[in-house]
């Protein structure tokens, strides 16, 4: 889904005013003194990540010497505020933070009939609401919305178990949104969600163009690798939405593609706590840029919560070395398909099964 972390950041020269908890504005000087105050260290201590496992500390390491050299002050805010949230305070829910299963089989059929009955009158439909960045050299179609009424709440009381089963925690329905239908040369840059409420999360995909080009779903998982997920009608990718990078940064080669996007959070979440945090987590010097350069460390470019490196192919750098994955013939519906490549039941049914491709 697309981002809508919002930074309360307001750069005026060196000053920094964020919107208060309580007493109404928080200038630097407040800020830095709350980062001291909880004993944050600059940088992180193998510790300080979650989870603290080395793949995914290299990761957010080089994020976090990307970030260190934008000069943008207001770009270069967003990207530590997506990266200290990512890296070191959202809490992980799974071991990969990411799987594969399948959606209720009535439930797809009654998207899918919705799906074809707006793309037959696809002149009536409204594009999406929302201001992407645009890339010069390829103009982005702004996706269509094709609305599903009474399907919205049919989707999140249906799905919810499910997403239950796989993060192993008691979630509140936030919202569900779609169906999204991208179109041709369509991209997502990478991204995380909004920290406050989209926390456990799905790509429900509905359907495409059957003659487009396979279209993968990038993710980054919890010990650092860079998935690329290829998703049939009916599949359905549950992610930790607001901790792991994810997009779609290779161009789409079709005429549609549609998905509808769900979001839960934890039943004791506390939604306020969590976007201050990222803020008192950013270092006291974040808007000093190092003088000396890094060898073989690519150019971070962020739009507001977007996240690109225009320097390598898909303008992800992470692309270079891949796992793909798409649904294994013998995934059944309550079983998942994790980044280890096993094949379990979530305890939809009694079977406990586990199987290894």
């Amino acid at each position: 889904a697309r981002p809508t972390m919002v930074c309360l950041a307001i750069i005026l020269t060196l000053l920094l005013t964020v919107v208060g908890r309580s007493s109404g504005q928080l200038d630097e000087s407040d800020r830095v003194e709350e980062y001291r105050a909880r004993g944050h260290c600059w940088p992180p201590r193998p510790s300080d990540y979650i989870p603290n496992d080395p793949g995914w500390r290299s990761a957010h390491e080089r994020r976090f010497a990307q970030a260190a050299r934008i000069r943008d002050t207001s770009a270069k805010y967003n990207a530590y505020m997506s990266t200290v949230h990512s890296a070191l305070l959202a809490p992980n829910f799974t071991e990969y933070g990411w799987g594969l299963t399948r959606a209720p089989p009535d439930l797809v059929e009654a998207l899918s009939e919705e799906l074809l009955r707006g793309l037959e009158s696809e002149e009536d439909l409204d594009e999406e609401d929302f201001e992407y960045p645009v890339d010069e050299e390829y103009p982005l179609q702004l996706p269509l919305m094709v609305p599903i009424g009474g399907l919205y709440r049919r989707a999140m009381r249906e799905l919810r178990p499910i997403h239950e089963a796989w993060s192993g925690i008691k979630l509140i329905a936030n919202n569900a949104y779609g169906l999204r239908v991208y179109r041709n040369q369509s991209n997502l840059q990478m991204h995380i969600d909004e920290s406050s409420t989209h926390i456990i999360s799905s790509i429900l995909h509905v359907g495409h163009d059957p003659e487009g080009d396979p279209w993968p779903l990038v993710i980054e998982d919890l010990h650092g690798n860079t998935n690329e997920v290829f998703l049939e009608a009916g599949d359905m990718l549950l992610y930790e939405s607001s901790k792991c990078f994810h997009g779609r940064p290779k161009r789409f080669n079709g005429e549609w593609y549609s998905s509808l996007f769900t979001h839960y959070y934890p039943e004791d979440w506390d939604k306020e706590t969590i976007n201050f945090e990222a803020h008192y987590r950013i270092p006291p010097d974040w808007d000093e840029v190092p003088e000396e350069t890094m060898e073989g460390l690519e150019k971070l470019i962020v739009l507001e919560t977007s996240f690109k490196e225009p320097s390598c192919k898909h303008e992800w750098c992470g692309m270079k070395n891949t796992m793909k994955w798409e649904r294994p013939a013998q995934l059944e519906f309550g079983q998942v398909l994790s980044g280890d490549g096993k094949i379990r039941s979530m305890g939809l049914h009694a079977s406990t099964e586990e199987e290894e491709l």
